[in-house]
Parts: C-alpha cells; structure tokens; sequence
C-alpha cells in the first residue's frame, strides 16, 4: 500500500518537472526574443519609434467638435487666415502679437498651433522608422514629427515649425518580462514639441500667437463601444500668456472622404 502511495506521488513531481523546463526554455526564448525588440539584454539596439509604438495612431481621422463650438463651426466665423470680427491681432493674444513675420497671411490659420482647431480631416502615416507624418486636408498642410532628429533644429522658422516627438509610457507594473527586462507599457501617448514657428492665428486673427511660441502636445488613442477616438490636448506657450485646448478625432474607416483644400502653402 505505501509503494503504491508512492508511485502515484511519483507522477505528478514528474509532470511538474517537465512543466518547469518547458517554463524556463520559453522563458529564454522570449528573453532573446525582446533583446532583439528593444527591450534590452545581449546588448541589442533598442527598437525603433515605429516598432515601440505604445499606440498606433495611423489612419484616417474627422474631427469631433466638443469645445468652442460657435468659434469653430459658426457660419459667421469661418476659419480662414484673415480672421474676423475686429480684425488685426487683438483680443486673448496676450504673448507678442507684434512679432508675428509669417509672410504666407492668407495660411496663418493653417500654422501648427492653430490647425488641429480647424474642423476637418487627418490622415497619420509613418514615412520611416523614425518620422511619423500628420496631413490636414484643411489648408492642404503636413507635420512632421521627428523621433530621432539629426543635429540642431533648423535656425529659421515656418509656418508647420520643427517637431520632435517621444512617446510617453507608463503603468508597465514590476518585474518585467524576461532577466531584468522592463515590463511593456500598459498605455502611452506621443508627446510632440514644436519650436521655431511663424506667428499664426488660433482659428482666428482674434487669439493670435507670435514667432516665439513653444507648443506641446499630447496625441491620446482611446475607444467607446469599440469606436476609436483620438484627443489632442494642446499647450500653447507665448511669453507670458499660456493657452490651452483639446481637439477630438474619430477615426474612419477609409480616406474616401479625405479631400485636402483650402491654402496650399506648405512651408
């Protein structure tokens, strides 16, 4: 009887066994796996913007009007370079509306800082590993978001500026995946910092912004009911006055309705 208690112990100390092995061999393979990926180990290069992408973000893109509703939407107030209402620059300017030189006045709308305000259509791609590349087809203009940028950022200024983008990742939790690996992001948004801008105007000539504007963004994926959206909260720093918006986006399934018009300065 306790021989038989005994081979009957033996077999499932046996399976664990096997079991264990099995474990530590998928562990290692998943260990190489990663140090290829970039998350570390054996000295590989780390992966690329593209390949570490938290989120992806490509496709097309409609705006979703859920702030400054009349402002961006009102037939009497439509989004054009020359402004309305008391026309010049004032009204919420506030950081140096006299240091405003972008020489393409009819395009001034369509500047970084302003044109994700214009109601329309985005379309994201990756150009390479590294550039990810953002087309409006109000005012027919492109971003580029650069993740790994050669040199200094160019000395003069355009209406689209010079950006550089980071993703921003968080809630990987402890231990990792792997020897000592981090663990993978649980979300991440791509953070973008655009510099050396012509002044412009912030949907209209009455909120303008000077040649001096820093500007942040953060481009945020989320989903309802299995419907994509993506919120871009947007900082807008100009001397002493500091501006804040967001501008929602609801993804589409196709670019059938993408259709670029409008300025077609693309500086």
């Amino acid at each position: 009887m306790p021989e038989a208690i005994v081979r009957r112990n033996r077999t499932p100390s046996l399976f664990w066994v096997a079991v264990a092995v099995l474990a530590m061999i998928s562990l290692g393979d998943s260990a190489v796996a990663q140090g290829r990926g970039g998350f570390g180990g054996g000295g590989a290069p780390a992966a690329s913007a593209m390949d570490s992408a938290p989120v992806d973000l490509r496709g097309y893109w409609v705006s979703i009007v859920t702030e400054d509703w009349i402002e961006r939407m009102a037939p009497d107030s439509p989004p054009s370079g020359t402004g309305g209402g008391r026309g010049g620059f004032g009204g919420g300017g506030g950081g140096g509306e006299a240091v405003i030189s972008n020489p393409d006045e009819p395009c001034r709308v369509y500047g970084a800082a302003g044109s994700l305000r214009v109601p329309g259509r985005l379309n994201i791609n990756w150009v390479d590993d590294s550039t990810l590349q953002l087309e409006m087809d109000a005012g027919t203009q492109t971003r580029t978001f650069n993740f790994a940028p050669a040199g200094p950022p160019p000395t003069e200024n355009s209406l689209q500026g010079y950006s550089v983008a980071t993703w921003d990742t968080g809630g990987g939790g402890r231990g990792g995946r792997g020897r000592g690996a981090p663990a993978p992001p649980a979300w991440g948004s791509l953070r973008v910092v655009t510099t050396n801008l012509t002044g412009g105007y912030l949907l209209t000539s009455r909120s303008s912004y000077s040649d001096n504007t820093v500007l942040t963004e953060h481009f945020t994926h989320h989903s309802d009911f299995g419907q994509d959206y993506m919120t871009v909260t947007a900082v807008v720093v100009d001397g002493a006055s500091t501006r804040a918006t967001s501008s929602t986006f609801k993804k589409e399934a196709d670019g059938s309705r993408f259709s670029p018009s409008g300025c077609e300065v693309s500086r």
